[in-house]
């Protein structure tokens, strides 16, 4: 197959994600897992896609697909996700809606943005501790992938090439050491705020965010300890970023 130049592709690569109705796990179980996934393989022949990633979770499912036409993708999703709903609606003896909305979805806008969202995908059920490695879990593609279990269309259009093994593992060893580094700054600034209670014995973070000389105390030990930005630590305390303008700004003054 020829080399496909992969800048014409970007634009055709969709993230999708569908949801169980009030976040119900309407994938609870192994065998309707397989159900809907024989839903995606057997469907997307019907139109002009590709599923290129995929990870079934118990209460949602997420999947990567490439397009020429997005009435394709539209018509593809309405029409699994219909015949997931009679299936499980009859299996369960309900009525209703089992899907939260139509679905949701992010285009991908670049190769940095393709190849974060791969991994993302794969590592879902590591994040939601249901297995501690991606290729323990059943219901993705991540293991097709290791086998080289895909079609070489499919590779040429992610990675440009067929060949393309070690540039599979690379993107995901990145997103893991990039997950393990996050993690470690979340339990580093929750260790931080916890100490910083106990040197005052104050119970509750709402105490500090009323004290303007403590808040900004604890802001100044986040930003040297955890190199944390202005608004991840706005993020992480629930107050505005110009709030902590504001208070670095009353400290310059009082210096």
């Amino acid at each position: 197959m020829p080399r496909t130049n992969r800048k014409y592709y970007i634009s055709s690569f969709l993230h999708i994600m569908v949801q169980g109705i009030n976040k119900e796990d309407i994938f609870k179980k192994q065998f309707y897992k397989n159900i809907y996934l024989n839903l995606l393989k057997k469907n997307y022949n019907k139109y002009n896609i590709k599923i290129l990633a995929y990870a079934i979770m118990n209460n949602h499912a997420h999947i990567l697909v490439y397009y020429d036409e997005i009435d394709d993708v539209s018509s593809f999703m309405h029409l699994v996700n219909f015949q997931y709903a009679r299936f499980y609606n009859k299996n369960e003896e309900r009525v209703g809606y089992v899907f939260r909305g139509r679905y949701k979805c992010e285009q991908i806008k670049d190769i940095e943005h393709l190849f974060t969202v791969i991994p993302y995908i794969h590592y879902n059920p590591v994040k939601a501790n249901i297995v501690k490695y991606p290729e323990d879990y059943y219901f993705s593609s991540y293991n097709s992938y290791l086998k080289n279990d895909i079609d070489n269309e499919n590779a040429y259009i992610i990675f440009n090439t067929s060949d393309y093994l070690q540039i599979f593992k690379d993107i995901h060893e990145k997103y893991s050491q990039s997950k393990s580094m996050k993690d470690n700054i979340l339990q580093d600034y929750k260790e931080i705020i916890k100490a910083f209670k106990n040197k005052y014995k104050i119970k509750t973070t709402e105490i500090i965010l009323k004290e303007k000389n403590l808040l900004l105390e604890l802001i100044l030990q986040l930003e040297e300890k955890t190199n944390l930005k202005d608004y991840e630590i706005a993020r992480i305390l629930g107050i505005g970023k110009n709030r902590i303008s504001s208070l670095k700004k009353y400290k310059n003054k009082e210096i």
